[in-house]
């Protein structure tokens, strides 16, 4: 199963502005997600420790819900959205919870801090630039989509 790995905050939203990156708004992140073919999104940000957090707190809280709004329209179909997201629950280590066993992929401004504080330098250097890629936190997506149009090995 293609699985994507993913931040929110400086990866597809620019956090101090608080809005999508304009090249990956109006669903256009989505889109390119599902030209290439990833059945499995994971959310490895911050907002994942929250979640889980405020959702053993109220059972009722809608963490995908809320995790579809805070994207900023990054992503159109929520239904979708809905099918294919989950979250892990320890952002701090979030690389420990990427299985490099399977069809893995991995995209995430902090990438380099989150990787080496693993002792996985090894797995920075062979993938990055291929199944990993460390975005420009502020730049306007371009790259996001340049590299999801590549997940192939």
């Amino acid at each position: 199963m293609k699985t994507l790995y993913f931040d929110v905050d400086g990866t597809v939203v620019l956090g101090d502005e608080n809005r999508a990156k304009p090249n990956l708004a109006g669903g256009r992140l989505e889109a390119a997600v599902r030209r290439a073919g990833f059945e499995r999104l994971v959310c490895v940000g911050k907002f994942s420790r929250v979640a889980h957090f405020l959702k053993e707190i109220r059972s009722d809280y809608d963490e995908l819900g809320a995790l579809f709004g805070i994207c900023r329209g990054v992503f159109a179909d929520e239904a979708w959205f809905r099918s294919v997201v989950s979250f892990i629950t320890d952002s701090e280590h979030r690389f420990r919870h990427v299985d490099l066993t399977t069809d893995w992929w991995y995209v995430d401004d902090l990438a380099v801090r989150y990787i080496r504080e693993e002792g996985r330098e090894d797995v920075l250097m062979l993938e990055k630039g291929r199944r990993i890629l460390i975005p420009s936190p502020t730049g306007d997506g371009q790259d996001i989509l340049n590299w999801l149009s590549q997940t192939t090995v």
